[in-house]
């Protein structure tokens, strides 16, 4: 088996017998990625994204709020960070990316912005570039925010001791079908780490560190890619990490609406300066 890039970007992965069966012979997969979108009034457009979900997001990165973006694969994970790296307003901001591939288009946005990128090893091993060994080094880089295109392993500790030291508005994705999934699925990609953090204490952590879980999901009949909820965490209660759902699909009439709940990020963005009110016209249900 084979897993390389290729000039374009295109991942591409091939296996040959014994791998795979005498029957079907050689197996390739390449994968094209190709950005949808380079900001959330792209994404509103697209009606990907509701305008006041767009505006409350944009008000949150600007105020440095660590978000994790979730869903499954082909969801739209990688454009939607994208889109909210390109929210980074301050010129004063040093901005580091890490990534397998090289996807993100933050440096066209962002005057000072870094990009990492992973390698595997040579057939005798040696050579390789992990994401968690660019999450290390990107803090020796100085930087204000880290952004790692996706946390598969132990990388996932890095990044939330980097969130947790001073480097505020990071962001990331993970792999979940729910919020709450992705929470859960950051406290055990942590635990893979050669530190061996127990559980609770990682439980812990997690939910002093993530401020907003944005999900995601792709609706195969339609091909419709979409924000299905926002969520924010807001500590722990006996081990399990508590939140409330920001904005949420209302099934009246299938739009991404405020449910009402002030969010607890509001006292962070006035801190900062950062102009935002809900939308006190827009509540589910109402």
């Amino acid at each position: 088996m084979v897993d390389a890039t290729l000039p374009d970007g295109s991942r591409l992965n091939a296996a040959i017998p014994p791998a795979t069966s005498s029957y079907l012979g050689t197996s390739v997969s390449i994968r094209k990625f190709i950005l949808g979108a380079y900001s959330l009034d792209e994404l509103t457009a697209r009606g990907s994204l509701s305008e006041s979900a767009a505006q409350f997001l944009d008000a949150a990165v600007q105020g440095g709020c660590n978000i994790v973006v979730s869903g499954p694969t082909g969801s739209g994970k990688t454009t939607m960070l994208n889109c909210l790296g390109a929210c980074i307003a301050s010129l004063d901001e040093r901005v580091v990316t890490c990534e397998e591939v090289a996807e993100l288009a933050l440096e066209r946005h962002l005057p000072d912005c870094v990009s990492l990128h992973a390698r595997g090893g040579n057939l005798e091993g040696a050579g390789e570039i992990r994401i968690r060994d660019l999450v290390k080094n990107a803090l020796r880089m100085r930087p204000t925010r880290i952004v790692v295109g996706e946390v598969r392993g132990a990388e996932s500790l890095d990044m939330l001791m980097a969130m947790n030291t001073g480097h505020e508005g990071s962001l990331t994705t993970v792999h979940g079908n729910s919020p709450r999934d992705a929470l859960e699925r950051l406290t055990t990609l942590a635990m893979f780490a050669d530190e061996k953090l127990g559980h609770e204490a990682l439980t812990r952590m997690v939910s002093r560190t993530i401020d907003l879980v944005v999900q995601l999901r792709f609706e195969p009949r339609t091909r419709r890619r979409r924000v299905e909820s926002i969520f924010e965490v807001t500590g722990q209660d006996t081990g399990t990490i508590t939140g409330n759902e920001l904005w949420a699909i209302d099934p009246a009439t299938d739009r991404l609406t405020w449910t009402g709940i002030r969010p607890a990020a509001l006292k962070r963005m006035a801190a900062k300066d950062i102009p935002y009110e809900p939308p006190l016209g827009e509540v589910r249900g109402a």
